[in-house]
């Protein structure tokens, strides 16, 4: 879950190039082990990532939101962020350098 642990990533190892970041199959129940979509970019924040790559959403069901409640809350809390978020379709390779390549919000 969400918690100081993350800013102490982000003070001690300075800008990450890319975090991959929990978002998905989470709970309010579950908060401890599994973090929201909004603590996620939170998360991505204090560890200054300049792109944030969601891991575990839209893979399999195992809470109770829609498969893909995961990107839409993180499309939306990601709003004005100071870092890109990259929402490959599955399969689909991401070049970490090419700060042009976008994605289209395919989940929709």
């Amino acid at each position: 879950g969400y918690g100081p642990h993350f800013k102490a990533i982000g003070e001690q190892f300075g800008e990450v190039d890319l975090a991959i970041m929990e978002n998905g199959q989470y709970d309010q129940d579950w908060k401890y082990i599994h973090m929201m979509p909004e603590e996620t970019a939170q998360a991505a924040d204090d560890v200054h990532a300049r792109a944030v790559l969601p891991g575990h959403a839209g893979r399999f069901v195992l809470a109770k939101h829609t498969w893909d409640d995961p990107y839409k809350r993180l499309a939306e809390a990601s709003t004005g962020r100071p870092w890109r978020l990259l929402t490959p379709m599955l399969g689909e390779p991401v070049w970490v350098a090419d700060k042009t390549q976008s994605f289209n919000a395919w989940w929709r």
